[in-house]
């Protein structure tokens, strides 16, 4: 087998700046450019081991881990041990996940690609066939791509499934059992009395209130007419919010009790409003309410 240098090099320096990257990104990192591509360097150097036997020493667990410090040590700086200790952890978690992605391409490409003693390399003849480069020119943004917005995928899911509540809404002889999403950025409340306002999906719950209701929900301008008797008529208020620089109106409704549910505690929220939206809240159905910050101010402090 006939190893070439310098396409093994490039390909490990390629894939030890998408690792590399990416635990800055995912760690929130302010390195520069010029520290990640130093960083990358020295882990590329990796390859020299190769093609010198004297120094497979450093192929040793215990070696290749005090190596990776000191790659990150190149990439990041020193804060504190902790610091150092999370940027390790982190870089082998995205190695891991990574490494994932390399054998996939590399099976689905069918490329002369290999892994040798933990490093990328390639052989062919000549400077390697276009396979091999086609797998330097797309495989790595595309591994770059993927794997970014599978962390990004990650985030977002434990950031939903750590804002989930079960919420319970009482209004009159309405019993409510919805899915919250507690929403730091809803900071919509009632300019008079200054209740928070939650938001309630009517496309789900919507069956459950009265035509009249419902309408009001779909143009508050309905209300008032002679026709609404409902008792429930004189729970609506009307919440001016501003979207895209239009000032529009939120029929809201004044309910008897609202009960949150996080962590297996229950406490009731201050005194609410709920505003009835006819806009779907979740695309992928995984909550049907949007829960004010400050209705959640007593289960932290139970808590």
């Amino acid at each position: 087998m006939t190893l070439y240098l310098d396409v093994i090099w490039f390909l490990n320096f390629c894939i030890d700046y998408v690792l590399i990257s990416l635990t800055a990104y995912v760690l929130k990192r302010n390195a520069s450019k010029t520290r990640i591509l130093l960083a990358s360097l020295l882990a590329s150097c990796y390859v020299f081991l190769v093609i010198f036997p004297d120094l497979m020493l450093f192929s040793q667990p215990v070696s290749k881990f005090m190596f990776s410090i000191v790659i990150m040590l190149v990439a990041f700086g020193f804060n504190r041990i902790r610091f150092v200790v999370k940027n390790v952890a982190m870089f082998y978690f995205v190695s891991f996940v990574t490494g994932g992605g390399i054998f996939a391409l590399h099976y689905f490409m069918q490329s002369d690609v290999a892994i040798m003693n933990g490093v990328i390399s390639t052989k062919s003849s000549g400077m390697g066939d276009p396979v091999s480069w086609f797998f330097v020119v797309a495989g790595i943004p595309a591994l770059w791509y993927f794997s970014k917005k599978r962390v990004d995928d990650i985030t977002v899911e434990k950031m939903d499934s750590n804002s989930l509540v079960s919420v319970r809404i009482s209004i009159g002889e309405i019993m409510i059992h919805a899915n919250g999403l507690i929403d730091t950025g809803n900071k919509l409340s009632d300019p008079i009395s200054k209740m928070p306002v939650m938001i309630l999906d009517m496309n789900i719950h919507g069956a459950q209130f009265p035509e009249v209701i419902q309408s009001a929900a779909r143009d508050v301008l309905t209300m008032g007419t002679d026709d609404q008797e409902d008792p429930l008529i004189n729970r609506l208020r009307i919440v001016p919010y501003r979207s895209v620089g239009h000032q529009q109106f939120l029929a809201c409704m004044k309910p008897d009790c609202i009960e949150i549910e996080k962590d297996g505690i229950t406490t009731q929220a201050p005194k609410s409003l709920v505003g009835l939206s006819w806009t779907s809240l979740s695309s992928e159905g995984q909550f049907d309410a949007i829960v004010h910050p400050k209705m959640i101010l007593q289960h932290v402090q139970a808590s």
